[in-house]
């Protein structure tokens, strides 16, 4: 997208194939459409097509959020969704509309009972952009709420892995192979750049390799530790939930790259469970405007992909996050009106 803002072709100085295949199914319809209406087609129709995935974001968050609260309420909730700035100029300017669009999806259907489309929603998510492929465990576990995992498992397996794996073969033979190294790549993540400075105030020696390593540690147990509260729960919609967002939230902070509009991903689901308190909505609220100074306003001023450029960067970025924490802190408060197991 910033070749296309600056008149470039998409592709060109040397763009690497890094996405999965399905990435490029928008891409693709709109590079026709360019054929014939040059490069305004092009950047025109991918708007669209952002502004569409958002579109289905907002329906699924309506349609979960009835689940658990008054329709009027699951109208606030995709109202908060809809209205947020930083999600409006990231689907204007990202990609990432379309990966978590897919998310809700496998979320929407498989808490109105279609568990089949739920798990296939999932895993079409890994060959958008990998990471909504988390929601895969997360789905059985849930599915199994009235069985077992095994029971589970057995009724859906084969169809799932056969889809799996014909997919999966096909982006060999198309030479998209370079799923690991795009998932291991370090540009930024300036959580780790503020846990660094804080070390060094500290007087604590810590090394960025040491510190990316221990992240990515963290992060798997987050999630397993949230497959675990899952399976143990009584496994409603909301714990569902809840569960999913700690370990979006946690690929999101503690992976090695941490590009703003990731926030995309679990704002969703965040806007499902904190839409029926006041103080909550505002928190909601102020987190977007923070978020849309950190990316476009700040970047360069205060930050840039390897590094802080600004003294002033540790401190916003440690109120920014502080009010993540204390979002995500509302969010889990959440015990669900009606508690739907269904």
């Amino acid at each position: 997208m910033q070749n296309i803002v600056q008149g470039l072709a998409p592709w060109a100085n040397g763009t690497s194939v890094m996405f999965p295949p399905l990435a490029y199914i928008p891409m693709g319809i709109a590079y026709i459409i360019s054929l014939f209406s040059g490069f305004f087609g092009f950047v025109l129709t991918m708007w669209v097509m952002e502004e569409i995935c958002d579109l289905i974001i907002i329906f699924c968050i309506y349609e979960i959020g009835v689940k658990l609260y008054s329709q009027r309420t699951a109208f606030i909730a995709a109202l908060l969704y809809a209205t947020s700035i930083s999600i409006a100029f990231y689907s204007m300017s990202k990609f990432d509309a379309f990966p978590t669009a897919v998310m809700m999806i496998a979320l929407t259907v498989t808490v109105y009972g279609d568990k089949t489309k739920g798990y296939l929603a999932s895993i079409a998510g890994f060959f958008v952009k990998l990471w909504p492929v988390v929601l895969f465990p997360f789905l059985w576990i849930y599915n199994s709420r009235n069985s077992s995992l095994l029971i589970e498992g057995k009724k859906r397996v084969g169809l799932i892995i056969g889809v799996s794996v014909i997919i999966f073969i096909g982006m060999l033979v198309l030479g998209y192979n370079l799923l690991v190294g795009y998932a291991s790549l370090v540009f930024c993540n300036t959580i780790q750049y503020a846990f660094l400075q804080y070390c060094q105030i500290a007087g604590i020696p810590f090394s960025q390799s040491i510190l990316e390593k221990a992240f990515w540690g963290l992060m798997v147990c987050v999630i397993l530790a949230g497959m675990y509260t899952l399976y143990k729960s009584p496994k409603t919609i909301t714990i569902l939930l809840k569960c999913i967002l700690v370990s979006i939230m946690a690929i999101v902070f503690l992976m090695q790259y941490r590009s703003p509009q990731y926030i995309v991903w679990f704002m969703p689901i965040l806007a499902i469970l904190v839409a029926d308190r006041i103080e909550s909505i505002l928190i909601f609220i102020v987190v977007q405007i923070l978020a849309f100074i950190e990316f476009p306003l700040a970047f360069y001023f205060l930050y840039t992909n390897t590094q802080y450029t600004s003294p002033w960067a540790l401190a916003f970025f440690t109120i920014y996050f502080a009010a993540f924490g204390l979002l995500l802190w509302q969010a889990l408060k959440f015990n669900g009106q009606k508690g739907v197991p269904a």
